[in-house]
């Protein structure tokens, strides 16, 4: 009786609010170490991910340590390539990548993505003694491409008859370009941007919508993939993204109307 008594007065007590109930912990998030994101990085895609001064620096950058800060996870970035990156994660080598990763069918059958971190453009970059106007323009001729980059299969679709040429980063692209070595570069927007603002004899022109950015997880990672998720739309809500995205890019580059119809609410950039 005693025993039916205690339990009916706990009960009581949990109902008023007197005694909080057991709250269960958090799983740890499915990352190859406990508390850590490993994050591959590129060391040649300014302003999006790069090396300056010796440590990881960009846009994606700044926005993979706002996500990892709002998970209560230490980032660890490693520099890899493109080629590598996708398959490293699929195996667990990274959790992630802060790459500009356009979201392909091809890409998608290998690992999962979170939502859109943007939306890709791509732009022709040639010598100004011998422009191409459109990548149309450079059939017959030599256009370079990042090894491993989704603008490969789209540079062949739209301009079949262009000799595709992979280079394992953009300064060796840049360097075979100025040497008269290839006839084109086809590149994301920000690059091309800053290639043609380094190089005054390049000069930037058709640009290309390429589609949309995500960070890769791997597959069997559902708890890691939903958390992402989550903390790249507080992040996009909260104007975190909006303030990057204007830090990182000159005044000429818009945020792509887009993900303001993915993220209703985010703020949009004060005027420069």
């Amino acid at each position: 009786m005693n025993r039916i008594r205690s339990l009916i007065v706990l009960g009581l007590a949990l109902a008023a609010g007197l005694i909080a109930p057991a709250v269960r912990a958090a799983p740890p998030l499915e990352t190859g170490t406990p508390g850590e994101l490993r994050v591959a990085y590129r060391t040649d895609d300014k302003p999006i991910s790069f090396l300056q001064d010796g440590q990881p620096a960009g846009l994606l950058i700044d926005l993979t340590n706002s996500i990892a800060e709002r998970l209560g996870l230490h980032v660890t970035y490693v520099s890899t390539t493109f080629a590598a990156m996708v398959p490293a994660v699929r195996n667990h080598l990274y959790d992630t990548a802060a790459f500009g990763v356009l979201v392909t069918p091809e890409r998608q059958a290998v690992v999962n993505f979170t939502s859109a971190i943007g939306y890709g453009q791509a732009q022709l970059v040639s010598r100004k003694s011998a422009s191409l106007a459109k990548l149309e323009d450079a059939a017959g001729k030599t256009v370079a491409v990042t090894t491993g980059s989704a603008l490969i299969p789209l540079l062949q679709q739209i301009a079949p008859r262009v000799t595709v040429k992979q280079f394992p980063n953009i300064a060796s692209s840049i360097n075979a370009l100025v040497a008269g070595q290839i006839d084109g570069l086809f590149t994301g927007l920000a690059t091309a941007e800053r290639v043609v603002e380094q190089h005054p004899d390049l000069v930037a022109t058709q640009t290309v919508e390429s589609g949309v950015n995500a960070l890769p997880v791997a597959k069997d990672r559902p708890g890691l993939l939903a958390a992402l998720d989550r903390a790249i739309a507080a992040a996009m809500k909260d104007g975190t993204y909006t303030r990057l995205f204007t830090k990182w890019n000159p005044p000429t580059m818009a945020i792509p109307e887009r993900l303001f119809s993915d993220y209703p609410g985010m703020p949009r950039p004060a005027a420069r």
